[in-house]
């Protein structure tokens, strides 16, 4: 079966029911942008507001988001691919107080297996939607197709972008994307890397220019994370900055963002299903060149 026959929802395990996770979906149009710290930390984060969190890590091929956490998965989406082990028996239950979906590892027979990595992470969250309030989606960077079927069916996105100018070129690729398909998706950028609060908030309006001149739409402001040492240090020691640094300037504006983005309005409690929220990565028309 193939994404494109669009009947993923019909898999096994699949029930249609009332309560729907919210999806929230950090991407980024370039690599090394620090994704997958953010999600990883907002998700402790937003837990602590009561939420039950699931962290999915959606970059197919190189997910890191066991490393950041410090955690070592015995199984991953390969051993379900496989038919080792059902989907449900993959999930770690973090002492964080978040549950993680691990990604696959870098293994060059899973390469040409994209679309079967991609359906069971959309079989995830049909059959084990009903027992989280947020599901996170950590992406891989860029506009392929893959990546752009998870952005495209989330509640909320938030884009992550640097001062370099390809960041901020291949950001702004995505959103027009994103404004040309969904465009009341509600689309949050966090600057990150910056060396001050007033650098991260001018790229930021650098930004809602070109998306407000050139999209006729509108981007909302998350914050700026500043360059800070106690970051990589807490990625080498994997062990995640709210916990390793609780108190620093960093974690404090991750705060300040966690509460913004629960300020954003919610676009799954007016659907349905998990169907009426995804494309199918084939049927997604790559438009940012054009």
């Amino acid at each position: 079966m193939k994404l494109s026959d669009k009947n993923i929802f019909s898999l096994p395990g699949y029930k249609s029911n009332k309560h729907l996770p919210e999806i929230m979906t950090v991407t980024s149009g370039k690599g090394g942008v620090g994704k997958t710290t953010i999600s990883v930390n907002l998700s402790i984060l937003l837990s602590r507001y009561k939420k039950r969190v699931l962290l999915v890590d959606a970059d197919i091929h190189l997910g890191n988001v066991d490393f950041v956490l410090g955690i070592r998965p015995k199984y991953t989406m390969a051993d379900v691919i496989a038919g080792d082990i059902d989907l449900r028996d993959i999930i770690i239950k973090c002492s964080q107080g978040i549950d993680v979906l691990p990604a696959s590892s870098a293994l060059q027979d899973l390469m040409e297996k994209e679309e079967d990595i991609l359906k069971t992470i959309f079989n995830a969250f049909a059959i084990l939607g009903d027992k989280y309030d947020l599901i996170v989606v950590d992406t891989g960077a860029g506009i392929s197709g893959s990546v752009m079927s998870f952005v495209l069916g989330a509640d909320k996105v938030i884009i992550m972008v640097t001062p370099d100018p390809a960041s901020i070129a291949d950001a702004y690729g995505m959103i027009k994307i994103i404004k040309q398909t969904h465009s009341d998706i509600p689309i949050m950028i966090i600057t990150n890397m910056v060396d001050t609060s007033e650098e991260g908030e001018s790229l930021y309006k650098k930004m809602e220019l070109m998306v407000h001149r050139f999209l006729n739409g509108s981007v909302i402001y998350g914050g700026a994370i500043l360059k800070d040492n106690l970051i990589s240090n807490s990625i080498r020691q994997q062990r995640p900055l709210v916990l390793n640094h609780p108190n620093s300037t960093s974690v404090n504006i991750l705060k300040i963002i966690a509460r913004r983005y629960l300020q954003l309005p919610n676009l799954g409690e007016n659907k349905a299903s998990f169907s009426d929220r995804f494309v199918p990565y084939q049927d997604i028309i790559i438009g940012a060149g054009e």
